[in-house]
């Protein structure tokens, strides 16, 4: 094995793991580039790859949080029935288009959650200290917002936290702990039926895709995760959204450039 790929694998896969233990998010969006800019993979192979990745890592966090009472199960349906839907429809419109607009769309995805995370305002525990009603037009609303994260989730391999956390504290009235909680079983559930919407819509995936490298970044994910929400708590939330803002620019840009061609390695 290349010991300069593992160790990527190993530093990748808990740099992902603690993002989604410090904050419910920030799983795929972290985990393309490391398929992509480090390990040398294609963009539609990648995006497979994430989605298994960020899915275990999720579903593992999301399992922690529900035993810790961070998920709201009626504000999970609301937002994860229809994002099965939306990941469905978005694996046959990933097929649809070519990698270099896929890079392009994760770029945009990925430079608007940088903004967010700087520029707008965050919500907090203060905003609702208790959930609220579920009313008519917020259940509408709810289903709107997961499934277009479901179709995202299926044209580029993201699970959507960045949109999911805030949609389920100003739409839903969640507050901010168990929002991130529930967040993860939705991204969780999101990556799995993606998985499913682009195996049925990518030719002999399962052929191409390096099962080993998945393997490693997972476990080390998942291990990262643990940490996360051990410091979730702990760390400046403003000097920890800034840095993950320049890290979301430099990762948009890369993976454009490497899909152009400009600095690609070659797979091994």
């Amino acid at each position: 094995m290349d010991l300069a790929n593992l160790s990527v694998e190993i530093l990748g896969g808990a740099i992902v793991g603690v993002s989604l233990g410090l904050m419910g998010a920030g799983g795929a969006i972290l985990s393309i580039p490391i398929f992509t800019l480090m390990l040398g993979h294609g963009m539609g192979v990648a995006k497979f790859e994430s989605l298994a990745v960020t899915g275990a890592i999720a579903a593992f966090s999301g399992v922690r949080a529900a035993r810790a009472g961070s998920v709201d199960y009626l504000r999970f349906a609301a937002f994860a029935l229809p994002g099965i839907a939306g990941t469905l429809a978005g694996g046959v419109i990933g097929k649809q288009l070519t990698p270099m607009v896929q890079a392009g769309i994760f770029a945009a995805f990925a430079l608007i959650s940088a903004w967010r995370m700087v520029f707008a305002k965050q919500p907090s525990d203060a905003a609702a200290s208790e959930p609220s009603r579920m009313g008519l037009r917020t259940i509408a609303l709810a289903a709107i917002t997961g499934f277009l994260v479901g179709v995202l989730t299926g044209v580029i391999g993201v699970g959507g936290g960045f949109l999911l956390v805030p949609a389920l504290v100003l739409i839903s009235g969640l507050p901010m702990k168990r929002a991130a909680g529930t967040s993860l079983l939705v991204i969780a559930a999101n990556c799995v039926f993606g998985l499913v919407s682009n195996a049925l819509n990518s030719d002999h995936i399962f052929d191409r895709v390096a099962w080993e490298p998945v393997g490693i970044i997972a476990g080390c994910g998942i291990a990262g995760s643990v940490v996360g929400a051990h410091f979730a708590s702990r760390i400046p939330v403003v000097l920890l959204r800034k840095l993950f803002a320049a890290m979301l620019v430099l990762v948009a840009i890369g993976v454009v450039l490497n899909e152009a061609g400009v600095f690609r390695r070659a797979a091994s």
